[in-house]
């Protein structure tokens, strides 16, 4: 999907089980160890399984709570789907924190907002995350990291 690589920022696309299908060289960049990496590119293991993401994502604690909630209310349509219920059962086994989040059962909508990172080689980052659904994709969904305006006092 070429409309990726147009974006000036970080951006990707997740497919319902919130797998990485496309991405531009920015969000590679920033997201070491996610898609960068060879293997599965999946945003939830990455989130609750890769050490290197409790320390890219400020607030991790609070995010992976948001994320789980956000994920939880997007595929509950999709309840009786395989690979879902293999992700989820193969993330409660091994991210305790993920199943203390799924466990509490919150549905959130997705939704854009401040998102921050503390990169090892670039330092910190803000981005004004957008997340849109894709036309003609129902299951899939593009988000773009743009880069926050300064704000400026005259």
């Amino acid at each position: 999907m070429a409309c990726v690589d147009a974006i000036d920022g970080p951006a990707y696309i997740l497919d319902r089980t919130w797998r990485a299908r496309c991405w531009n060289a920015k969000a590679s960049l920033l997201f070491a160890g996610w898609l960068d990496a060879d293997g599965e590119k999946n945003l939830l293991r990455y989130i609750f399984l890769r050490p290197e993401a409790r320390t890219l994502i400020l607030d991790w604690t609070s995010r992976a709570r948001r994320v789980v909630a956000e994920f939880r209310a997007a595929v509950t349509a999709y309840s009786d789907d395989p690979d879902i219920r293999r992700l989820v059962e193969e993330l409660r086994i091994g991210s305790p924190d993920f199943e203390r989040c799924w466990d509490t059962q919150g549905v959130l909508a997705r939704e854009g907002g401040e998102r921050a990172f503390n990169h090892p080689a670039m330092g910190l980052l803000h981005y004004q995350q957008v997340s849109l659904s894709l036309a003609g994709w129902p299951d899939y969904r593009l988000t773009m990291l743009l880069t926050k305006p300064t704000v400026r006092n005259r």
